[in-house]
C-alpha cells in the first residue's frame, strides 16, 4: 500500500497534479471546498488536517499507476525500494523527483545545457569498454546535475524540453548499468522514470523502452519484456535502436516459447537492419553494430533449437571483428558462449571447450550478468546425463563456476561504488 507519512499543502498539490485535476475537479473528488485546495497550492508547508489525512490516501492508493508514479516521483520518495541496495544506489532512486515543467525566463544557459549533452554522449560512448561499476556513478552524477538545474532553474520551454530529454537518456543509461550489476528493482524503477521524462519531453523515448525491456527480460517477464520492446519499436524512428528492439521483442518471445512471434520480430528486425540509418557516431550503449544483431541471432537460434542458425551467427560476429570492427569484451564473450551452447546441442563437447575456454580469462571487471547468465545457461546443459563421466565436462563445469564466483565479487564491489 502507497502511503504518505504526513500530509502537507506539497503533498496534496501535488496528488493534484498527478492526477490532472482542476481546483474544483479535485475539490469535487476529496469532499472539500475549492478554497482549502488553493490554501493548499498557496502553502506548500501547511498540515493537513487529521480528518483529511485519511480521505487523501485513500484518494492516493484509488488512483491509477501513472497517477502514482507521477507523485511520487514529484515529491521525491521511492517506491518499494530494494532494501538490500548500497545506500547511495538508493538515494539516487529517491532524487527522482519534483520533476514538473517551468515555463518562464531563462536563467539557464544554452551553453550548460548543451554541456550535459556531451557529457550524455560521452558516457554512451565509453559504455561499451568501462566497467558497469565504474561508470555508474558517473552517469548518476550527471544524471543529479540535470535535475537540479531542472529543478532550481527557470528555463525556457525548448531548454526545459531538452534537460528532460538529457534526464531521460541518463535515466535509460543508469537503468541498464543498474541491470548488469544485478539491481534488477532499480533498474525497473529508472526505466519507468526515463519513459516517463521523454513522455514530458515529447520524444520517442525508444532507448527508455529498450532499456525497461532488457530490464523486465532479465527479471524473466518474458510477455512485459517482449511487450514493452514492441511498444518502442512502434514509436522508435529509422535508427539502429529499432533494430535493437526488434531483437528484444524476438529474443524475449523466444524464451517464453512463442516461437512465432521470435520468428516475425526477428523478421522485422532483420528487415530493420536495411533500412534503418546509423546516424551513431561510433559505438555507444546505444549503438547496435553487427556483433550484437549476430549475438542476438545466435540467442533466438539456441533457445529455439536451431543449432546451425546460432554457428552462422557466431561466425558472422567473427568475420565482423576480422575485418576490423572493435571487439567489445562482454560481447565476444557471450558469442563464445553461444557458440558453445550451439555446439553442445550439436553434440560436440570438444567444440563447445574450444569455443568457451579462452573467455573464461575474461578481465573480472566485464563479467557482468549478461555473461555469467549465458554461462548459467551452459553449466545446465553440461549437467545432462550425455556429459556424465566425462572429466572434460566435469573441468569445464568447475571453470564456469570459478568464473562466475568471481564475477560475483566484483558486484559485491560495485555496490560500494
Amino acid at each position: 500500500m502507497d502511503v504518505v507519512e504526513s500530509w502537507t499543502g506539497r503533498h496534496a498539490s501535488a496528488l493534484q497534479r498527478a492526477t490532472r485535476c482542476t481546483n474544483e475537479a479535485f475539490a469535487g473528488r476529496l469532499g472539500v471546498s475549492v478554497r482549502t485546495v488553493a490554501k493548499w497550492n498557496a502553502s506548500p508547508g501547511m498540515p493537513v488536517s487529521v480528518e483529511l489525512q485519511q480521505v487523501l490516501d485513500t484518494f492516493l492508493n484509488n488512483a491509477p499507476e501513472d497517477a502514482k508514479a507521477r507523485f511520487f516521483l514529484t515529491i521525491g520518495q521511492p517506491r518499494d525500494v530494494d532494501r538490500g541496495s548500497d545506500s547511495r544506489l538508493v538515494m539516487a532512486a529517491g532524487d527522482l523527483s519534483s520533476l514538473t515543467t517551468w515555463v518562464a525566463e531563462s536563467n539557464t544557459s544554452r551553453d550548460a545545457v548543451e554541456q550535459i549533452a556531451r557529457g550524455t554522449e560521452s558516457l554512451a560512448r565509453a559504455h561499451p569498454n568501462t566497467p558497469a561499476k565504474k561508470l555508474l556513478p558517473e552517469v548518476i552524477r550527471l544524471q543529479r546535475q540535470t535535475q537540479s538545474i531542472l529543478q532550481s532553474g527557470k528555463q525556457r520551454l525548448s531548454e526545459t524540453r531538452d534537460l528532460y530529454k538529457l534526464n531521460s537518456d541518463l535515466l535509460a543509461h543508469a537503468c541498464m548499468l543498474l541491470g548488469d550489476l544485478k539491481q534488477d528493482q532499480l533498474a525497473e524503477q529508472h526505466g519507468y522514470a526515463a519513459t516517463l521524462l521523454a513522455n514530458e519531453a515529447q520524444v520517442t523515448g525508444a532507448v527508455a523502452w529498450g532499456a525497461r525491456a532488457k530490464t523486465a527480460r532479465w527479471q524473466d517477464k518474458y510477455v512485459e519484456s517482449a511487450d514493452l520492446a514492441r511498444q518502442g519499436y512502434d514509436r522508435s524512428p529509422q535508427e539502429p535502436i529499432r533494430v535493437q528492439l526488434a531483437w528484444y521483442e524476438a529474443n524475449a518471445a523466444a524464451l517464453l516459447g512463442d516461437h512465432n512471434r521470435a520468428n516475425e520480430a526477428a523478421r522485422r528486425a532483420h528487415e530493420a537492419a536495411e533500412t534503418c540509418l546509423d546516424t551513431s557516431s561510433g559505438l555507444s550503449v546505444w549503438s547496435f553494430p553487427t556483433e550484437r544483431q549476430a549475438l542476438f541471432a545466435l540467442s533466438v537460434a539456441t533457445i529455439t533449437g536451431d543449432a546451425d542458425s546460432a554457428l552462422r551467427a557466431a561466425a558472422m560476429a567473427d568475420a565482423g571483428w576480422e575485418s576490423g570492427d572493435p571487439r567489445l569484451p562482454a560481447t565476444w564473450a557471450q558469442i563464445r558462449v553461444g557458440a558453445g551452447i550451439a555446439h553442445l546441442m550439436n553434440g560436440s563437447l570438444e567444440a563447445a571447450i574450444g569455443e568457451v575456454t579462452p573467455m573464461l580469462d575474461l578481465d573480472p571487471q566485464f563479467r557482468m550478468s549478461t555473461v555469467t547468465r549465458y554461462l548459467e545457461k551452459l553449466y545446465r546443459r553440461l549437467e545432462h546425463q550425455r556429459f556424465q563421466g566425462s572429466s572434460a565436462a566435469a573441468q569445464l563445469r568447475e571453470d564456469i563456476q570459478a568464473f562466475n564466483s568471481d564475477a560475483l565479487k566484483g558486484d559485491d564491489d560495485s555496490e560500494a561504488q
